[in-house]
């Protein structure tokens, strides 16, 4: 009989863990919830991926070593939709989804969780300070903190779950970090200080040309990068430069030595 599977996806930083608790014993609770809901057979698996979009901070590294320890897989990103997606197409139904998120998150994603209830799978939501009449639809929830108020056991076990080909993602930079050290050292690094500055720029349409608008003096390497780019937006916009298609985030350019010779 073919064992039926459950995704989690957390977002560890609108429900961090609570001060005082051991990361393992939340992740435990959270074990216990999926399976207590009598979706998932006892050891099934389930696939368990902590979001957030400044893991180095919330929930720190010690955290993410613990985590990533036991098998639950890091995605540095702010959403997660396409994941839900992803899942469903390589797990077909029946199966389960668990959402762990703030309310307001939960509400936007109403309209996809209804879509992936209507094909068959089974969706569990968790989220601080439960009210019933702002659930997005009828289905099984908890209070994130209630999550951890009596004792459960949990008999299923946890699988990583693959995004981006790894455990370790970056949705900012699209890079799939091949172990906990690289990703922690990406996080930490001038490019993806750099993607994080471009996302919000983007999304905020800042102004790049206004050096008043940008974040220097965070080390000297951003700050190379925020003047190259603002540069060069400042000559595109000035006419002075071709412009093939929108403004993006700054790439690397190359230098190409060709060598040409005559016939003789």
């Amino acid at each position: 009989m073919e064992v039926e599977k459950a995704l989690v996806l957390w977002n560890i930083s609108s429900c961090p863990i609570p001060d005082g608790h051991d990361p393992l014993m939340v992740v435990q609770r959270i074990q216990a919830a999926v399976e207590k809901s009598g979706y998932v057979r006892r050891n099934g698996e389930i696939s368990i991926t902590a979001i957030g979009d400044k893991l180095t901070e919330v929930p720190g590294e010690d955290v993410m070593r613990r985590l990533s320890s036991i098998g639950i897989a890091l995605k540095n990103a702010d959403e997660y939709q396409m994941d839900l997606y992803n899942w469903a197409d390589e797990n077909p139904p029946p199966g389960t989804m668990m959402v762990i998120d703030g309310q307001e998150q939960l509400g936007w994603l109403a309209g996809t969780l209804s879509e992936l209830e209507d094909k068959g799978f089974r969706i569990l939501l968790a989220y601080p300070h439960r009210d019933l009449a702002a659930t997005p639809f009828p289905c099984k929830q908890w209070d994130w903190a209630a999550l951890f108020s009596d004792e459960q056991e949990t008999t299923t076990a946890t699988t990583t779950s693959l995004i981006g080909g790894s455990p370790w993602f970056c949705e900012v930079c699209f890079v799939a970090a091949p172990s906990l050290e690289d990703f922690t050292t990406h996080l930490k690094s001038v490019k993806h200080a750099y993607g994080e500055w471009d996302r919000h720029a983007s999304k905020n349409n800042v102004d790049r040309t206004n050096p008043a608008n940008l974040p220097f003096g965070r080390s000297n390497e951003l700050d190379l990068l925020l003047n190259q780019d603002m540069l060069r937006r400042q000559m595109l916009t000035s006419g002075r430069g071709r412009r093939r298609g929108p403004l993006g985030p700054l790439r690397p350019q190359h230098t190409f030595n060709l060598t040409h010779s005559k016939a003789s």
